[in-house]
Order: C-alpha cells, then structure tokens, then sequence
C-alpha cells in the first residue's frame, strides 16, 4: 500500500522536533481527519538552513513532514512559498488517494512559515544601518 520511500520517512522521520528560537514557524490543521503539522525554519541570507517539524497524525503526514524538511533545505523564501503539493507528493513517491490530504497539510504548514518569516524579517534602509 505504502511505497519504501513513505515507508522509511515514517518509520525514521528526520528533522523532529521543536526549534530554539526560529526564524519563522507556522502549522496547519486538517479539519477532517485532525491532522496537525508544525514547521519550524532557520533562514541564513535567504535560504532554508535547516528545518525541524512536529507532526501528529497518519503515517503519510508524519512521512510528508519529514521528507519536506529535506526537500526545502537551501531553498529560497520565495521557492519555498511557492512549494506545491504535487511536489511533495512526487518526492515522496507518491500517496494513496485518501492520503493526499497529507502533502496539502505540509505545503499549507511551510507558506505559513515561509509568511511568518517574511513578517518577521528586518527591513535596513539603503545606506542606513538596522535601528537608525
């Protein structure tokens, strides 16, 4: 049913667990079946450096969840707000039709990281110095 790529990030989800401080953060619920994801994101000169994830749900949602904080490492803010869930769906190798909701959790999780980022990003004025 599950192919070996689902299958491995399932059973050795990577990147788990809360981030000290990070430079955007954002979730999204799935009204239907209850699943939550929370994605927390490290952005160094504009680029995802790392990304951590909390995920409470089905094994497809814990397995997107993991394999994205993969798929977005070095990947811009605006890349990453324009992640789809194909995307996520076909690095994962695939989802069975009633788990497709998975990959729109995660996608929906990570734009509201990527838009907290942006919400929090310190704007310098040409020539001027941050805070002058």
């Amino acid at each position: 049913m599950y192919n070996p790529t689902l299958l491995d990030h399932f059973r050795h989800p990577r990147n788990v667990g809360l981030m000290r401080d990070p430079d955007g953060a954002g979730e999204s619920e799935n009204p239907v079946c209850g699943d939550l994801a929370k994605f927390f994101l490290r952005v160094i000169e504009g680029k995802v450096a790392e990304a951590r994830f909390q995920t409470y749900g089905c094994g497809p949602s814990i397995a997107a969840s993991s394999l994205a904080t993969e798929l977005i490492r070095g990947l811009t803010i605006d890349a990453l707000a324009a992640l789809t869930p194909d995307a996520v769906e076909t690095a994962l190798g695939g989802l069975p039709p009633d788990r497709r909701h998975s990959a729109d959790l995660v996608v929906d999780a990570l734009r509201a990281a990527a838009q907290d980022y942006r919400s929090r990003a310190v704007v310098v004025p040409e020539g001027g110095a941050e805070g002058v």
